[in-house]
């Protein structure tokens, strides 16, 4: 996956999030430019035009029920304790990890799920946020396609969280908190 700065201005100070440590960053706005990405593709321009209007998402079908064999439940409990384990280590390490990408789920909704079956949901694992997404575009299918990974601040008040938009829809039938972030950083494969 490939770091995308989205690097935004509010309250008369420039914001950003520094793609080798993961921390949020504050600077003048006259110096914003230097931090935002150039050319961001079609893919995440689009996903943030979600982000700005949630209510023209397609609600995903979270009625649906999925069945995980027990390789793919083992596969994904793997990957969630090596993104912790990483994160502890290195910020742009625990991206590297994911962006070797594993195909379990056929979607990012499939995964999710997944990982609420291991009692790793947005109720149950408050902090968690970005180890989720992680693990998630790890391990769908059509995140490689469409998905984008936002990280958002809370701002001024600096509190980040990580979700995901893949295919015009949110997939994480358990967060709902993601509408109140600014988008300041999205990870998406080319």
């Amino acid at each position: 996956m490939k770091y995308y700065s989205l690097a935004k201005e509010h309250r008369d100070a420039g914001w950003y999030l520094h793609p080798l440590t993961g921390n949020l960053h504050q600077i003048s706005p006259k110096d914003l430019g230097r931090f935002q990405t150039d050319v961001v593709p079609n893919k995440v321009l689009d996903a943030l035009e979600y982000c700005q209007s949630p209510y023209s998402l397609r609600a995903p079908n979270f009625e649906q029920s999925f069945v995980l064999d027990e390789a793919q439940d083992n596969s994904l409990n793997v990957f969630y304790r090596r993104i912790i384990l990483l994160r502890k280590i290195n910020y742009w390490l625990v991206n590297r990890y994911a962006s070797l990408e594993v195909p379990l789920f056929e979607d990012s909704l499939q995964a999710f799920y997944g990982l609420a079956t291991q009692n790793r949901s947005a109720l149950t694992d408050r902090q968690g946020c970005l180890n989720r997404t992680l693990a998630v575009a790890k391990s769908s299918v059509e995140f490689k396609k469409s998905g984008v990974l936002f990280i958002g601040a809370d701002l001024p008040q600096t509190k980040l969280h990580a979700w995901i938009i893949e295919d015009n829809y949110q997939p994480d039938p358990w967060d709902r908190d993601w509408i109140n972030y600014l988008p300041i950083a999205a990870y998406a494969y080319k």
